[in-house]
């Protein structure tokens, strides 16, 4: 069974094998990273063993709790990059599924920027980051691709469609989601 819930998920299982090594990597038990990022045990030990996809705001909690970028969750330790400097299309980073409602991000810019993260964010109709509005250290900023966006930051709603862009600290609470029948893509930048 365990086999066929990995083979089923390999996105989600490098997730929890990166979370569980940095966790240990910390001396942290389950019930202490539980403690300090807010989360239940339950939710971390499913997000360990690939059982669930967590959210946008999971993520970001946890990312902030180990002071490391959200991008350490998703990048492929095995992608090439030259020498630091490009990422080619054939191997950028891993694509993962951020959340159960849709939403996949791929890493565009090498590893070793740190801080700067440029990610190509595909959201599948109705997909969201959740229904409560998130803020974490450092800067949003987005160009709409395709489709239709529902941005809501700082309590203020703003509908963004193909040649949108937008921009705002991103400690100010923010929440996401795709609005229509048509998957949107974004190219998203943070910075931490």
């Amino acid at each position: 069974m365990k086999d066929q819930e990995q083979a089923g998920a390999p996105e989600e299982a490098t997730l929890g094998q990166r979370l569980r090594t940095l966790r240990k990597s910390h001396a942290l038990s389950l019930k202490e990273l539980s403690a300090r990022a807010s989360l239940s045990i339950g939710a971390l030990s499913q997000i360990e063993r690939g059982l669930s996809s967590p959210s946008v705001r999971t993520l970001n909690k946890l990312a902030t709790t180990f002071d490391v970028p959200l991008s350490y969750f998703f990048t492929d330790p095995g992608a090439s990059e030259a020498d630091g400097v490009v990422v080619r299309h054939d191997h950028g980073g891993a694509e993962m599924a951020v959340s159960a409602q849709g939403i996949r991000k791929r890493l565009l810019t090498p590893k070793t920027l740190g801080g700067l993260q440029l990610m190509l964010v595909q959201m599948e109709p109705e997909a969201s980051s959740g229904p409560e509005a998130y803020g974490h250290p450092g800067l949003d900023a987005g160009y709409v691709v395709s489709g239709a966006l529902r941005l809501e930051v700082g309590g203020q709603i703003y509908l963004l469609t193909a040649g949108d862009s937008f921009g705002f600290p991103s400690t100010r609470p923010h929440r996401f989601e795709c609005v229509g029948t048509q998957p949107a893509e974004i190219v998203w930048v943070n910075t931490q």
